[in-house]
């Protein structure tokens, strides 16, 4: 066998260790001179790892040099693998070891617009945390809000309004995440973001308004919540109180009970605090 086969084989050997969690055969290969290899699929062993969330391989690829950023044949990094699995720990180790939070993928999607469309909290957390843009878009011109509106993910929308995101980007088709929740009867999507101030007004390339757009789709219940709703400033002390699980904007009422805790605070005594 040629030293270039023997490598091969190494590295062959090494890519099956990090998805099986092999952590002692993953250094010992890689001291042997394997390469980092990838799969069919453009895929390197620090990939592999990150499918499966062994940070112990994860933290003996990275301590070995793995290169952090590239790409599969789909354009995902390790990071996006973390993210759309839900490894949050993963996650986090990459992005101390300098993993690019910003890197898109084929389909222009980031790490955290993957986190977000299948509700991983914690990896959505530690994204925000190191620095990822909840308004990025990617090549059908959706934000992360966009992402977590269409797929009703209600703690996901309530982590990006507290990172301060858009409530008013637009995506390809014109429309904004007030669009795609009129459109898909997401009715506790649409009241979180008119409370969080969205805009009722604009219109999307079909020239609809929220509201035209849930009656288009005969969403009876999202039109009658957008024909009542009042326009909400979107101001810092919104976004706190938001980020906390109250909802804000109510008539006659700034504060009212929180939204994700056993907490049963009146108003007067919210409004104290």
């Amino acid at each position: 066998m040629s030293q270039q086969d023997a490598v091969a084989a190494l590295s062959e050997r090494l890519l099956i260790a990090a998805y099986k969690g092999q952590t002692e055969n993953v250094v010992q290969l890689i001291n042997k001179g394997a390469k980092v290899a990838v799969t069919k699929g453009d895929q390197t062993a620090l990939h592999r790892a990150t499918v499966v969330g062994n940070t112990e391989i994860i933290s003996a690829l990275i301590h070995e040099g793995c290169a952090l950023d590239r790409q599969d044949k789909d354009g995902n990094t390790a990071l996006h693998e973390a993210s759309w699995h839900g490894f949050s720990q993963s996650a986090k180790l990459l992005v101390k070891a300098g993993a690019n939070v910003l890197a898109k993928n084929k389909a222009g999607n980031t790490a955290l617009h993957l986190a977000c469309q299948n509700s991983h909290s914690q990896s959505t957390r530690v994204l925000l945390l190191a620095g990822s843009r909840a308004d990025l878009k990617n090549n059908a011109g959706d934000t992360c809000l966009h992402v977590a509106a269409r797929y009703n993910h209600l703690s996901i929308i309530r982590l990006l309004l507290s990172a301060f995101c858009s409530v008013h980007e637009k995506n390809q088709a014109g429309d904004t995440a007030l669009h795609v929740a009129a459109a898909l009867n997401h009715k506790k999507v649409a009241k979180i973001l008119l409370e969080a101030g969205a805009d009722t007004t604009i219109v999307n390339n079909a020239g609809q308004t929220p509201l035209e757009t849930a009656r288009y789709h005969n969403n009876p219940e999202v039109a009658l919540l957008l024909t009542k709703a009042p326009q909400v400033g979107f101001t810092a002390l919104s976004m706190v109180l938001i980020m906390w699980g109250y909802r804000v904007g109510t008539p006659g009422c700034s504060l009212l009970k929180p939204l994700q805790t056993n907490l049963n605070r009146e108003c007067n005594q919210a409004v104290e605090v």
